[in-house]
């Protein structure tokens, strides 16, 4: 330990004593005796080689030397209170902070954040959607959601909900065409996002359909299932698609699922929060919802029909 902070014990009496003036109260107030308090004031005078109290009749009061270590000890304590503060674990009530994926937020999570907040109204929900990863030790959000396996050791990772990847359309467009077979699919425009495993071309060569020569048939590429969804919403041809974020769609009739067979690859999402986090009760409590509310989803098997192994056109 440097010179500099081996008289803390010291400082703190002093700065107590300081605002009270009197040795007795800042014992007190410290719970050591009066004694302790007089031998670390001395100690830290003869480290600073100046006197920091004098009396005045029956008063004590503070020389100037001790008036401007007083001042500058106050702010000092109050920084490290406020530090210690910040760090302790708090208290269930408060601010909780959650970041995730823009389509997960927009799709499944704000629509249904109303009965977590019903739940428990002492916890305040900032949340906020963002495809680029936030640092969760900054201290700026306490839970991201994701669709990332994370294997840092000071990173709790907990699987939340696994969904299958299934084309879907609007109803019109499916009553025009009559797909009964993958094939079926080529006469209508086909969307996807910009991620490769989750693409047609993988889609049929999984239906043991040669791969796409035709670049006629990809209408568009999206960089999020939010506007994928809301092109086929519109009519505009089939999109493959998580199931759960378009569950409600397909039990009101808004969307169908074109065809039987999902994708092989499903994609999972994931809770992450920092394992030391002074919010964990907090934290705790949102998860275990998280897990209410995705339970049982997407868990009910579809039997493919068979098809004709058509090649692409």
């Amino acid at each position: 330990m440097s010179n500099r902070i081996t008289h803390l014990k010291a400082a703190h009496y002093f700065s107590v004593a300081s605002q009270v003036l009197s040795y007795t109260k800042a014992a007190k107030q410290l719970h050591v005796s009066q004694a302790a308090v007089s031998q670390q004031i001395r100690l830290l005078e003869d480290y600073l080689g100046v006197p920091l109290f004098y009396r005045l009749g029956r008063e004590m009061r503070l020389t100037s030397q001790g008036q401007v270590l007083s001042e500058h000890l106050a702010k000092a304590f109050t920084h490290v209170e406020q530090g210690l503060e910040s760090v302790k674990l708090e208290p269930f009530e408060g601010t909780l902070q959650v970041s995730g994926l823009q389509s997960f937020v927009s799709l499944w999570l704000m629509p249904k954040l109303w009965r977590f907040s019903h739940l428990h109204q002492s916890i305040n929900i900032k949340l906020f959607s963002s495809d680029e990863r936030e640092d969760i030790h900054s201290g700026k959000i306490d839970i991201i959601i994701d669709n990332v396996i994370n294997s840092q050791d000071n990173i709790a990772q907990n699987l939340i909900l696994s969904s299958e990847i299934i084309p879907v359309c609007a109803p019109e467009l499916a009553k025009n065409i009559r797909f009964e077979y993958p094939t079926d699919l080529l006469k209508c425009w086909l969307i996807q996002v910009d991620t490769p495993i989750y693409r047609w071309e993988t889609w049929f060569e999984e239906q043991q359909i040669s791969p796409l020569r035709s670049k006629k048939r990809l209408w568009a590429e999206v960089n999020s299932w939010y506007m994928g969804i809301s092109a086929v919403k519109a009519g505009h041809g089939v999109f493959l698609c998580p199931r759960f974020m378009v569950q409600e769609e397909l039990e009101q009739g808004i969307l169908i699922q074109a065809f039987p067979t999902a994708l092989s690859n499903r994609i999972n999402f994931y809770v992450n929060f920092a394992k030391n986090s002074p919010r964990k009760a907090r934290i705790d409590a949102f998860v275990d919802w998280l897990r209410e509310e995705s339970g049982g989803q997407n868990s009910n098997e579809i039997t493919p029909k068979p098809h004709q192994p058509l090649p692409w056109p």
